[in-house]
């Protein structure tokens, strides 16, 4: 009778969540190439190691040398890295933009003039791969290891026969190195936790945040890790986001700081060019600072969703989403930006389901944001409004999917109603990519149980203590190759292990 139910309920959320996904458009519009073609094919070597953001293992940087990439449609090999089910996208960005923002990089040191460049990313299962910049026809820049190399085209086109085989060597080295078990069942989840505070000496609220790392190996909990920081893996490698609040002379500002984990060697011809933009950005800075506290709502790869109160204007709240390579600029994006020119529309929308337009209620498409409901990442509008001078607000779903470029994997393996039959006190619930475990989030416990079909293990894999007032604002799953990677990563900077 319980498998007969939660097939029922699986057939019911399938039902209600499979409409279209809306493509979004971001400020670096992308696109889509053309008649399925792949934007890069052929067979390409590592000729040239053109700048590393290390100083350090360069001599182990320089054995990237020589290696092959194959690139098919169906199928691309990079050294050991391969994807049977690539995907492409391509996007113009203005070349010091780009690199300065994403790499703290001036283009001179790559050797770049053009104002603009072609930037190529690979997909794998709609996962980060690999990105490439294109200088021409037979000649690309690729990051790897915290380097930029250089590759060269050597033929125009290889077989999908020839790739295959590739993959089929590499898979098998890689077995015989012990390296992959079974690489469909390594999945690892980075979750970032903010826990909410309260400050008697300012009556004002604060937020801590954390980030927890479960490691599952081929069902087995392998590695369970908490590090007292957020912890964000991006294309270009990890990079640390943080909150600062300053109190000086009456004022209380808050500062989300984004920093990458790397240092580049040349950062004198880095902090010029920072300083170039830093005197443009001032020219509409000198004003009165006024005092904003900013809750983080959701990380993402490319973006942050921020809750603002103003305190000098009785603790009005405001949603903005921001592009975090460009968080200095504090300019928020449109919801139009995020999903296309269906966005205004949307907006509107959702306003008339809570309020009816007039003078008074304050429509702003930036006010926008990215929360967890039922289990899902969901975007939400708000408006604002006073009445009896006092700021008030209302919130609104808007009925549109969250672009790939916010969040790339969002799925259930059990639908909602059905997890709650086993966890009554779920609050919310993150399922594996391939599908053998899931994460809930009680409100006092991250708990891991293993699937079983349509079946939830009633006896836990792993339950970790949350404090009182947390909720989930980061969740990035890694597969494959990456679990250990992302280890790593965490112990390197700290994370201290959690028993179990």
């Amino acid at each position: 009778m319980k498998k007969l139910l939660i097939a029922i309920l699986v057939g019911i959320s399938f039902l209600m969540t499979s409409c279209a996904v809306i493509e979004g458009e971001t400020k670096e519009r992308i696109v889509a190439p053309e008649n399925n073609l792949a934007p890069i094919t052929g067979k390409w070597e590592v000729t040239e190691l053109v700048y590393s953001l290390s100083s350090i293992n360069n001599q182990d940087e320089a054995t990237n040398i020589g290696e092959s990439g194959l690139f098919h449609k169906d199928g691309v090999v990079l050294g050991q890295d391969y994807t049977s089910n690539p995907s492409f996208k391509i996007k113009k960005v203005r070349t010091r933009d780009y690199l300065i923002s994403k790499f703290k990089l001036n283009p001179a040191s790559l050797q770049i003039e053009d104002d603009y460049i072609k930037v190529i990313t690979i997909l794998n299962e709609d996962q980060y791969f690999t990105e490439f910049i294109e200088i021409d026809q037979d000649t690309m820049l690729v990051y790897l290891n915290e380097s930029f190399y250089r590759l060269e085209r050597q033929l125009e086109e290889v077989s999908l026969d020839e790739v295959e085989r590739y993959i089929n060597v590499e898979k098998n080295v890689q077995r015989n190195l012990g390296e992959i078990a079974d690489e469909s069942l390594s999945t690892g989840l980075l979750l970032g936790i903010k826990t909410q505070g309260f400050d008697d000496t300012y009556q004002i609220p604060t937020w801590e945040y954390k980030t927890y790392w479960i490691n599952m190996q081929n069902r087995s909990l392998e590695g369970l890790y908490e590090l007292d920081r957020l912890l964000l893996p991006r294309k270009n490698g990890f990079w640390f986001i943080d909150q600062e609040r300053n109190v000086e002379n009456g004022i209380i500002s808050d500062e989300i700081e984004a920093t990458p984990l790397f240092t580049p060697e040349n950062n004198s011809e880095i902090m010029e060019a920072m300083v170039f933009d830093a005197r443009e950005r001032s020219l509409f800075e000198e004003r009165p600072i006024p005092s904003i506290l900013k809750n983080i709502l959701f990380v993402g790869n490319d973006y942050i969703s921020v809750e603002n109160i103003e305190l000098d204007r009785e603790d009005r709240r405001t949603l903005q989403v921001y592009a975090i390579d460009n968080l200095a600029e504090k300019k928020p994006i449109k919801l139009s930006d995020l999903i296309g020119d269906t966005g205004r529309d949307l907006f509107q929308e959702g306003v008339r389901s809570v309020a009816a337009i007039d003078d008074n209620i304050m429509i702003n498409e930036e006010n926008v944001g990215l929360v967890r409901r039922n289990g899902y990442w969901t975007l939400k509008g708000r408006i604002n409004y006073k009445e009896n001078e006092k700021e008030l607000y209302k919130d609104f779903n808007i009925k549109a999917i969250p672009p790939k470029e916010m969040v790339s994997y969002d799925e259930l393996a059990i639908p909602w109603d059905a997890v709650k039959l086993t966890v009554p006190d779920v609050e919310d619930v993150f399922s594996s990519p391939s599908n053998e475990f899931i994460v809930v989030i009680t409100t006092s416990h991250i708990v891991i149980y293993s699937l079983e079909e349509y079946d939830i293990n009633n006896t836990p894999v792993a339950r970790i203590r949350l404090p009182n007032d947390s909720t989930v604002i980061m969740s990035e799953w890694g597969v494959g190759r990456y679990p250990q990677i992302w280890q790593n990563e965490m112990i390197k900077h700290g994370a201290t292990e959690i028993e179990r």
